[in-house]
């Protein structure tokens, strides 16, 4: 099933989008992150994506309680990430109403993290293998790896890894349209893909979703839902064609 998953950026309480995922260009939507997740969800999302920023530039979760307010009052699944750095991050997520929890930066630097993690808890975690000119980033997408996307993507297999999230950071928060080409190297290798950045209109959801034989699964969407670019109701139906 192609999915599509509404996001809630969470950044100093509020619910905001970056540029391109600098912290100093954000653009606040609700100080009420809670009630947008609410929004989605009364607008038939079946699923949500949310992301402590801080706690991803950090080396913790920053917005706990945000997300727990969240994840009391929707009842959909949501799949949340942002400074998640052990198992006991993994847990509190989980034992708060998380679906998913969305690992980054340590996952993608220690091999035996990340095979440790999916290890214990199988498909309920997701690694998200973020992008910018073919090179992974981490910490909030401030700085590149030595590690490469291929390297990353065997160690996700040999893990009996389900799914990655994938953000093109150079399109992400533009409006300017999901360059697929990104893509490649990920896809076809017997993991599901979920794709983000820059997904603003219904003809990137429709490229993305000819992709689902060679293993893209969904969309993430952030700004575009929220200047009106997309409405939800228009993309649903693509979730069941």
């Amino acid at each position: 099933m192609f999915r599509i998953y509404p996001a809630v950026d969470i950044k100093g309480g509020r619910c905001v989008r970056l540029y391109q995922g600098d912290l100093e260009k954000e653009t606040v939507f609700s100080g009420r992150p809670w009630e947008m997740a609410l929004t989605w969800e009364k607008q038939g999302a079946s699923f949500l994506h949310v992301v402590d920023l801080d706690g991803a530039a950090g080396d913790g979760p920053v917005n706990l309680e945000t997300v727990q307010v969240i994840l009391e009052r929707t009842s959909i699944p949501v799949q949340v990430g942002g400074g998640v750095r052990s198992g006991e991050h993994i847990e509190k997520l989980l034992s708060l109403g998380a679906a998913r929890v969305v690992l980054g930066t340590r996952a993608l630097t220690e091999a035996g993290f990340m095979e440790e993690m999916i290890g214990a808890f199988g498909s309920r975690v997701i690694v998200s293998v973020d992008t910018r000119g073919g090179e992974i980033a981490v910490g909030g997408w401030r700085r590149a790896t030595a590690v490469s996307v291929d390297e990353v993507m065997e160690r996700l297999l040999r893990c009996g890894a389900e799914r990655i999230i994938h953000t093109d950071i150079t399109r992400d928060g533009t409006l300017g349209g999901h360059d697929t080409r990104v893509l490649d190297p990920l896809l076809g290798r017997g993991l599901g893909i979920i794709a983000a950045g820059g997904v603003s209109s219904v003809e990137d959801l429709v490229r993305l979703k000819g992709l689902a034989p060679r293993g893209l699964e969904g969309a993430i969407i952030g700004r575009a839902m929220y200047t009106g670019e997309l409405e939800l109701a228009e993309i649903l139906p693509l979730e069941e064609e």
